[in-house]
């Protein structure tokens, strides 16, 4: 009995020996008989791989066996078509990733396919056969492969596991080739799917119970990818996948919009896309829409995180993928592929990679700009102006901005309505820096298919501009006028305005935009840059009297006893709206018995560098010193003794003029008026650059009870600072305006020395006192001379001054003459003035004219008989010998002149009187003399008199 154990025991040790002669084979290998392990797909091949033919069993076959691999090698199989008999035929071929150094994901490349047909217009597709593919722990698609393909199709698994079912019905006569190579892949080279391990791509979350649908959120943090199912490689049939695409975390006072595109035409491959003929190669073609039919793989863009909400495109193939945002921070993408089709191959020309790959960005806006619709529906923008006097009662986004069309995608049959509302007096001023439309769609898919409810009448786009019930512009596909070279404009360049062919100009102050799309922007962009401004036409006051032809700017006022005066905030009178010069007039009127009184309180002249604010030598006041080549930028105050007499009485063009305190003026009328000039501005300056604030009051003071416009044939005026009287001090400040008839001429007298007008900084002054006579000519009023005082009468300090036109200037004769004499007293001090009305002789007339006269001196009709030989000039005769020196030399008055009988003898009748005569001659003139000693005594108190009470009027020269 023990013999018999052990003879057993050998006996079974032997035959385990027998059927394990080696050692055991690896998971990827099959172990022969003879003790060989070779690779999974050498089993069944056709040839004897162990060497023993254990591989190569009788009635062996591929099929119903899981296979595994290596990473790195790549295996092949081949089906053989069945008999007949073995009709109907099913086969399942297993392919497993065991990890490691199996690998983790599975590729098939199926080298030849036919299996069946295939019929896109069948409600069976796939109606002699068929392949199937499954993968563990993923739904069942249902789908199904059939058809002739004509390259090699690639197809990677999403999990370990995946199955390849074959099956054929009984139609022997359709021919049948399976060939397929299989790879195992570890994940870490798979970086076309994941991405590298130091950039790995966001796929996000598959959803439980589904096969492909995702969440994807937070995609501004890490490159997020939408990738189409098994990419790389061909997608299952019959497959749904929903995206949902969420941005969460958004910053503070910022919009978040998701955005999905893909330009890399590598990575768009769909089932095969319809043919367009006729276009260049060069043509990037697009299908969607009318072309997404039902055996048609598709996706969808929907504007909001459900399918309820609009459809933003719908794309069933091309070469690439516009970009599709959504409106707000949510997004859901629909991808559905048809229930059959023949296998996605790729040509040797072009990439090996099957599927699609769409790139996610999040965009943010400020949350309260107008790049984004704010409505939930609809497209709605509502932009309302700013007060520019800073009392917003609107919602406003400033006086003036740049605006684009949504940057998001519409939805098509799209109306975007921009409604410009500004202010009492604002006008809106549009310009279009860029308009674009680009038709992406071509073929059935060019337009889309809304049924009755399209209002575009055949357009794809269309603009509209109204301007309140007047339609200014209405566009079809056509874009409207471009200011198209703004767009050029940067920090160091900057370009001409736009002109009104290039713009639009609202008559109110409303305007309304409307732009349509027909076809949605997301498959046929259409877009718009456009400014705008809100022109603030008020300038307060009242309107100028239209016979002064005034400019666009003058303006009275003359209600209100207190107010404010700014400079003109119309863009259009500046550079930046195309004015080459700007002069705005503000005369400010007070009402008897009042005075203006003024406050400059700032200023800004732009970039004036070459003129600055000095003060005036002689008056004390604020001029514009301008260098050589420098422009006319600047702020005057003007004094209007008369209504059409302008006297200057400050002028600013320095921008540091005003940064210590104001400048305060109170007229010396009731008139006073403020110029603000720019001339040669350049293309960027408005009213932020060149403006000035000003406040005025009417203040209550007594009128000046003379008239100091005097007209005439001559007179005295007498100056004395400070003011005695009453009468004086209401007049201070107010010149002295003498006016000549038009045939006639004015000559000055006065007392003193004449000054350099504009003396040198650096020149001593050669004037003991700071009182000043200033005498102007011309209108507007020109200063001429500038005089310092002396005591009047002194002949060895006596001053001439004739009017411009009495040395013969042609252009001068025609106008009235006139001198305007202002007194500036500084300190306590005299001054006088005396002043003729004169005309030339004819001799006179004739020697300036440089005409030859050859007659005697005492031809009458060449000499005036009331003749100043020292001026040359003849005085009318009623200033002849009446008790008062006229003459500088006093030759009116001298007794040659008056103390003469001959003229009276000449005038008596008859010889017999001649000896009464003489006597009564005699008599007469004893009295005259000793009447003119009487007068000129008197006449000498008198002007001393006048010195200590102030100017007057001394003779009986008629006043106005």
């Amino acid at each position: 009995m023990q013999r018999w154990r052990i003879g057993g025991i050998i006996c079974l040790i032997s035959v385990l020996q027998q059927a394990s002669p080696g050692p055991a084979c690896r998971i990827s290998e099959y172990p022969c008989r003879n003790g060989r392990c070779i690779r999974l797909d050498h089993y069944c091949n056709g040839n004897d791989d162990c060497g023993d033919k254990s591989d190569e069993p009788t009635y062996c076959t591929v099929c119903n066996r899981t296979y595994y691999g290596d990473v790195g090698k790549t295996y092949d199989l081949h089906v053989i078509k069945p008999v007949e008999t073995r009709l109907p035929f099913l086969c399942h071929l297993t392919f497993t990733a065991n990890g490691q150094s199996h690998g983790d994901i599975v590729q098939l490349i199926f080298d030849e396919f036919k299996v069946g047909r295939y019929e896109s217009q069948a409600l069976d597709g796939c109606p002699d056969g068929y392949m199937q593919l499954s993968e563990l722990g993923r739904p069942f698609t249902g789908g199904s492969w059939c058809g002739s393909s004509s390259g090699p199709a690639a197809y990677y698994s999403e999990t370990s596991t995946v199955t390849a079912s074959v099956k054929l019905f009984a139609s022997p006569q359709q021919p049948f080739q399976f060939s397929l190579r299989f790879r195992f892949v570890s994940r870490q080279e798979a970086i076309v799917r994941f991405g590298s391990p130091a950039s790995p791509l966001e796929r996000g979350q598959v959803a439980p119970g589904t096969y492909c649908t995702r969440q994807f959120e937070e995609c501004y943090r890490k490159p997020c990818r939408l990738q189409s199912p098994n990419y790389p490689g061909m997608y299952p049939r019959n497959v749904s996948c929903y995206w949902s695409l969420r941005q969460k975390v958004v910053p503070t006072c910022k919009h978040a919009m998701i955005a999905v595109r893909q330009e890399a035409a590598h990575k768009m491959h769909m089932k095969r896309s319809i043919s367009v003929l006729g276009l260049n190669k060069t043509v990037r073609a697009l299908r969607a829409w009318r072309d997404c039919t039902g055996e048609r793989d598709h996706l969808i863009f929907y504007d909001g995180g459900s399918t309820n909400d609009p459809v933003l495109a719908k794309y069933c193939g091309g070469d690439w993928l516009p970009r599709v945002v959504s409106r707000g921070p949510e997004m859901l993408v629909a991808f559905h592929s048809s229930p059959f089709s023949i296998p996605l191959h790729s040509p040797p020309s072009q990439s090996p990679l099957r599927g699609f790959e769409l790139d996610v960005d999040v965009i943010f806006a400020d949350s309260d700009s107008l790049d984004y619709s704010h409505e939930l529906l609809g497209c709605e923008f509502d932009v309302n102006a700013t007060d520019p006097d800073g009392d917003d009662i609107w919602t406003g986004r400033g006086r003036k901005g740049r605006l684009i069309s949504p940057r998001h995608s519409l939805p098509p049959n799209t109306t975007c309505t921009y409604k410009f509302k500004g202010y009492p007096g604002d006008l809106i001023w549009l310009s279009f820096t860029s308009y674009s439309q680009r038709a992406l769609l071509v073929g059935e898919s060019a337009h889309v298919l809304l049924g009755n409810s399209s209002t575009s009448g055949g357009c794809a786009t269309k603009l509209r501009i109204w301007d309140g019930n007047v339609l200014l512009e209405d566009k079809c596909d056509e874009p409207p006028r471009l200011c198209d070279h703004s767009a050029l404009s940067n920090a160091t360049r900057f370009t001409r305005p736009c002109a009104m062919s290039e713009s639009y100009l609202s008559t109110g102050r409303s305007l309304v935009l409307q732009h349509h799309t027909e076809d949605g922007t997301a498959l046929h962009p259409a877009g718009f840059k456009l400014k705008y401004e809100f022109v603030d036409t008020r300038i307060g006051g009242e309107a100028w009297p239209a016979k002064d032809a005034p400019g666009p700017c003058h303006r009275v006022f003359r209600k209100g006893h207190v107010g404010e005066l700014m400079s003109p905030r119309n863009v259009f009178l500046y550079g930046r709206g195309g004015s080459n010069d700007l002069h705005c007039v503000y005369r400010l009127e007070a009402n008897p018995g009042e005075r203006v009184r003024l406050v400059l309180n700032n200023a800004s002249f732009g970039m004036n560098t070459l003129c600055s604010t000095s003060t005036d030598p002689h008056s004390g006041r604020a001029i514009c010193d301008y260098q050589s080549g420098g422009r006319t930028v600047e702020l005057s105050v003007w004094e209007l003794p008369w209504k059409d007499v302008r006297m200057p009485r400050a002028c600013l063009c320095d921008n540091t003029t005003l940064n210590n305190k104001p400048i305060v003026f109170l007229s010396s009328s009731r008139s006073l008026e403020l110029h603000f000039t720019a001339k040669d501005m350049n293309i960027t300056e408005d009213f932020t650059d060149l403006y000035f604030h000003a406040t005025f009051e009417l203040v209550s003071m007594a009128e000046c009870p003379r008239k100091q416009r005097i007209r005439g044939f001559g007179g005295d005026v007498y100056f004395a600072s400070p003011p005695v009287e009453r009468p004086e001090l209401l007049c201070s400040g107010l010149p002295w305006l003498v006016e000549a008839r038009s045939n006639r001429s004015l000559f000055l007298l006065s007392w003193g020395a004449f000054l350099p007008l504009k003396p040198r900084l650096e020149e001593p002054t050669r004037c003991p006192t700071v009182n000043r006579v200033l005498i102007y000519s011309g209108k507007p009023p020109r200063l001429v001379r500038a005089l310092c005082p002396a005591e009047p009468g002194a002949r060895p300090l006596a001053v001439h001054v004739f009017s411009e036109e009495w040395w013969g200037d042609g252009m001068l004769q025609s106008r009235t003459p006139n001198f305007l004499v202002e007194w500036v007293g500084g300190e306590p001090g005299v001054g006088a003035f005396s002043w003729l009305e004169i005309s030339r002789s004819k001799a006179s007339l004739l020697q300036q004219l440089q005409v030859p006269v050859n007659t005697s001196d005492n031809d009458t009709e060449l000499q005036c008989l009331h003749r100043c030989p020292e001026l040359d000039a003849c005085i009318n005769p009623s200033l002849w010998c009446d008790g008062k020196d006229h003459c500088p030399s006093g030759w009116d008055e001298s007794e040659s002149q008056c103390g003469s009988a001959s003229r009276l003898l000449t005038s008596l009748p008859g010889a017999t009187i001649a000896a009464a005569g003489a006597v009564a001659v005699s008599l007469l003139l004893l009295l005259c003399l000793t009447a003119h000693r009487i007068r000129v005594r008197r006449r000498r108190k008198l002007a001393k008199k006048k010195l200590l009470t102030g100017p007057r009027l001394l003779d009986s020269s008629i006043n106005s």
